[in-house]
């Protein structure tokens, strides 16, 4: 096992050795490099790329993961350890989480932040050289003493049963055919190859004596054909006859297969890395694959640490830290010399004109076929034009120049251009042949060899012009600083500016194919069409800022040229924008990750995109040229994986592959998610929401945390969705459930019992209320009854003084009778009218009063004998019947004077002008209520009269209601023409009752409710 540890650590510490591309391929390979000084550890052992995205790499000195921009060591928020910190390997499970293996031996799984450390139970394991998982989950490992296998609960080795290789085994993987390859031995020469088939537990040497390593795919698949490949005995790769399957190999190298389809080859005896093209079949590019023709790289991987990620990556470690290749649509073109700045031209042919330098120096070059040919021009300036006419034009310290035939004509410039310092920034030709010229706010046309100043229109506008432009109906347009734009429409001239709706800043770019035209600038895009500016919005404010270049290709595309890198927005997406002002587009963006050497200039040389005569499109940033196909070029990647890191309760960490649930009091939830793009680390947006309290998705931008403060007790599902590197929200997100559990006093059983508390205390003080109002509504009645008395006194009084006086006066005419008989008649009819005025006055006072005559009588005695008296007044041959329901209680004396007075009157009415013949009074006590009903089946009334309460001059309904307003109760009468009357007086149990119920208190009253017996 030491000699193991020794040789892996001086492979492992092996130094670079310089080695130069040879051969340059048709894609575009860009490379980007971590060391220790970016971060990056060193001594890179293994690298694996987990669901998450994230990227892992294995050291000597510990585990770290890497974000794209970030390296981290990796610490368990749960204070786990992992066994060592000498990495060996590393393997994404199947279903989530990382395995380790250990310089030194043993296993380690990590999940969701826990780690679990598998010790040896059997036999200590040696070094730990690979992983390999089969389609059922069972994990191997290959290890300095063999194979090993997990099988779900712990790690065994393999025995002899399995007739299994013995000793170090390399390298272990499975095809794609579900069959497991090991190769065994340490030495670069003599190793063997083994397999297992799938169901089986006997492995089979498929060839010895072999001088190779297994090849791989992206997903780390053993590559592997059905054609055996004709090999010379002792050619290092010659396999045994008849097997199921046929590895591809090479001798003396390991390769890996990227998803493009280019091969990445690792020769063990030469420091490089070398990659060969996706062309013919992999059998034939190995046989045929060598450093001079093929790119070679001056790396030397670690050849256990290599990786190809799910955007297409290929990652290699070695012992400075770790190198990124990616494809590339973006070509770079070369020059003789460099420069900061650059001017471009198309020419015919797809040649394409470029001046380079800078305001003090400047090279003009023609690059045709890929070759930059130098074509020097004194004084030139950084400006190039191409015309309509297909004429090629160059701006420069005292002069203009055209491309004629291969060389360069000048055209003197007027004397107030010639002395401007900065020289003419600003060319375009209108459509009768004239040349647009402009330095700074000066502005001048040339036509027919005469220079006009303004085109001799003295209207033009003062202003710094810093971009031309002629469309394809002629117009000519000027774009100026702080959003002021003027265009030349024939003989009218127009100027728009922020009023008129224009707000892009600084105008730096002017395209267009028809009438529309497109306006770039610093703060964004705009579209023109008929007068009216029509803003286009993207997904990320910063991708339409700073555009200094605009093409619009033939089917509708745009291309921009922008702080954010080159961004394509295809024909779909601008008319969506168009068609809704609120739209944001979304498009593809070429940047640093895809070799973009610098940022666009804002300021002249602009434009900074033009469209080659043969489709290219050329874009200029600082320190170089790059063009593309804009067919063929597309950066669409699939949208990052979004998962939640971690999930903490007042700073308290919990596993977020379960539901935590938080204690009462929980004042802080804090939830850390993640979205990795090693590719675009930097364009990934993320929004969230929590679904029981957010309507909508709050964005987060970039950031990848969030906390909520004081949530109320319940369930909650967190989700959170990403972006990929374009700004599309990808359709998948990630969840976080969790539950606050209540405190005592936010459960729902305290809640019920302080509603119940509640409710009986409003009960309670209902009951209060009543009281109060039925003690204010007796003291009223025992006024009302005092009054009563009162006047009842008074008349009693008054009686008795009128059968005084007639004593008298029957006294004085018995003593006249006598002497005097005439005068004692006279005194004695006197007397007789005094006595029939105190009998008038007596009755009405004691019909105006019968509570002396029903105070001792029970109700439904008293209305049956008023009854009776009125059958006979009327002669009448009415059939009376009385009901009474329930249990006859006492009634306040005024109210149950009152129920009389208003039955009386219902019943005088049905006696003396319904001519009815049954007529029926029902009388019903209830706790709630008390009911009178006087019915009868005579006339009835005619609607008319009913509406107005009575006919002109009567006042029997009204004073009815009255009485029944004055005794707290309501009266209803329904009746129609031959159908009847029906008079109904109900008033409250509390108003009509002199004392409430004698068998049940008022707290079981309100619980229970009441009830009571029918009486008939």
């Amino acid at each position: 096992m030491s000699l193991i540890v020794i040789v892996l650590i001086a492979v492992f510490s092996a130094q670079w050795s310089m080695a130069e591309p040879a051969v340059p391929g048709v894609q575009r390979i860009v490379q980007q490099s971590w060391t220790f000084k970016d971060g990056a550890p060193e001594g890179v052992q293994a690298l694996a790329e987990t669901a998450d995205g994230y990227l892992w790499l294995g050291t000597q000195f510990g585990l770290f993961r890497f974000d794209g921009s970030h390296f981290e060591n990796f610490r368990s928020n749960f204070g786990d350890q992992l066994m060592s910190t000498s990495v060996s390997a590393l393997m994404p499970d199947a279903n989530g989480g990382l395995w380790v293996g250990y310089l030194y031996g043993g296993f380690s799984f990590i999940k969701s932040g826990k780690v679990i450390n598998f010790v040896d139970s059997v036999a200590p394991t040696q070094t730990v050289l690979g992983f390999a998982q089969d389609r059922n989950g069972i994990v191997w490992s290959a290890t300095g003493d063999g194979l090993w296998r997990f099988d779900g609960s712990a790690w065994a080795p393999i025995t002899g049963e399995w007739n299994a290789p013995a000793g170090i085994i390399y390298q272990v993987g499975f095809d794609r055919e579900g069959i497991l390859w090991a190769l065994r031995g340490w030495s670069d020469v003599g190793r063997e190859l083994f397999y297992l088939l799938p169901n089986s537990r006997q492995f089979q040497k498929a060839g010895a004596d072999l001088a190779a390593k297994l090849s791989w795919d992206a997903d780390r698949n053993v590559l592997t054909t059905h054609e055996r490949r004709a090999s010379e005995p002792g050619s290092g790769v010659d396999l045994s006859d008849s097997l199921p399957a046929y590895p591809i190999l090479r001798k003396d190298s390991g390769q890996v297969l990227d998803r493009a389809g280019g091969i990445w080859i690792m020769p063990l005896a030469y420091p490089f890395l070398m990659r060969h093209p996706a062309g013919k079949s992999l059998s034939e590019t190995l046989r045929d694959v060598s450093p001079s023709n093929s790119e070679v790289y001056d790396l030397n991987p670690n050849h256990f640490a290599f990786l190809v990620d799910r955007e297409g990556t290929a990652w290699f470690g070695d012992s400075k830290g770790i190198h990124r290749f990616t494809y590339s649509p973006l070509m770079q073109q070369a020059f003789p010399r460099q420069a900061p700045t650059f001017a471009l031209a198309a020419d015919e042919g797809g040649a394409v004109w470029v001046v380079a330098g800078d305001y003090n120096a400047t090279t003009v070059y023609r690059v045709a076929d890929g070759k930059a040919t130098e074509k020097s021009q004194q004084n030139l300036q950084n400006v190039a034009y191409r015309a309509p006419d297909g004429s090629v034009w160059f701006g420069g310290k005292g002069g203009l120049w055209r491309a004629v035939e291969g060389g360069l004509s000048r055209v003197e410039l007027p004397p107030e251009l010639a002395r401007n310092a900065i020289g003419p920034r600003a060319i375009t030709q209108d459509r009768a042949g004239g040349m647009w010229v402009s330095a700074g706010a000066i502005l001048y046309r040339y036509a027919n060899g005469i220079w006009t100043l303004n085109g001799g229109r003295s209207e033009f506008p003062k202003q710094l012009i810093l971009i031309e432009f002629t469309d394809n109906l002629g117009r000519v347009w000027f774009g100026s600083s702080r959003s002021r734009l003027t265009v030349l429409d024939g003989d009218r001239l127009l100027t728009f500016g922020p009023s008129d709706g224009l707000r892009v800043g600084n105008i730096t770019a002017i395209y267009g194919r028809g009438s529309e035209i497109w306006i770039g600038g610093e703060f964004g895009l705009q579209q023109f069409d008929n007068g009216r500016f029509h803003t286009i919005r993207s997904t990320d404010n910063e991708s339409l800022r700073g555009i200094s270049g605009i093409v619009e290709t033939a089917n509708g595309d745009l291309w921009l040229n922008a702080l954010a890198g080159i961004l394509h927005i295809r024909r779909a997406e601008i008319l969506k924008g168009l068609q809704k002002a609120e739209y944001q587009v979304t498009g593809e963006r070429f940047g640093r990750s895809e070799g973009l050497p610098g940022l666009p200039l804002q300021i002249w040389p602009i434009p900074t995109a033009i469209e080659g005569t043969d489709g290219r499109l050329w874009f200029t940033a600082n320190n170089g040229v790059v063009w593309l196909h804009p067919t063929r070029a597309s950066n669409r990647t699939p949208p990052p994986p979004v998962s939640i890191q971690s999930v903490a309760a007042d700073d308290k960490a919990y596993e977020p592959d379960q539901v935590p649930t938080f204690p009462p009091g929980t004042s802080n939830v804090q939830i850390s998610y993640a979205a990795i793009s090693l590719l675009h680390p930097e364009a990934i947006r993320f929004r969230y929401k929590v679904r029981e309290i957010d309507d909508e998705w709050h964005d987060a931008a970039r950031s990848t945390s969030v906390s909520y403060r004081n949530l109320p007790p319940g369930s909650y599902h967190f989700e959170v969705g990403g972006s990929d590197a374009n700004g599309v929200w990808a359709d998948k997100t990630a969840t976080a459930d969790f539950t606050i559990l209540p405190a005592y006093y936010q459960t729902n059983w305290f809640r019920a019992l302080c509603a119940i508390l509640l409710l009986l205390l409003a009960w309670a003080g209902y009951q209060l209320r009543i009281r109060r109002l039925h003690r204010q509504f007796e003291m009223t009645l025992d006024a009302r009854v005092a009054e009563r008395t009162r006047i009842a006194r008074d008349l009693h009084d008054t009686l008795l003084q009128s059968f005084h006086g007639l004593l008298l006066r029957f006294q004085t005419a018995f003593n006249l009778l006598p002497d005097r008989p005439v005068e004692s008649k006279q005194v004695l009819a006197s007397a007789i009218d005094q006595a029939a005025e105190a009998i008038t006055e007596g009755r009405d006072a004691v019909q105006g009063l019968r509570t002396s005559a029903t105070e001792m009588n029970d109700l439904a005695d008293s209305i049956r004998a008023l009854g009776e008296e009125l059958v006979e007044e009327n002669s009448a041959e009415a059939v009376l019947r009385i009901e009474v329901q329930g249990t006859p209680r006492a009634l306040h004396p005024i109210v149950r004077d009152e129920v009389f007075r208003i039955a009386g009157e219902a019943l005088r009415n049905a006696f003396r002008h319904a001519a009815a013949r049954q007529i029926e009074v029902e009388l019903r006590y209830d706790e709630r209520q008390f009911r009178v009903r006087v019915r009868d089946d005579g006339k009835g009334i005619d609607p008319e009269v009913l509406r107005a309460e009575g006919p002109e001059g009567h006042f029997g309904l009204r004073g009815m209601r009255e009485r029944a307003k004055l005794a707290g109760g309501k009266l209803t009468v329904w009746s129609g023409l031959d159908a009847g009357t029906e008079v109904e007086l109900s008033i409250p149990g509390p108003h009509a009752y002199s004392s409430p119920s004698p068998d049940r208190s008022w707290l079981p009253q309100s619980i229970f409710g009441s009830g009571g017996a029918s009486d008939s």
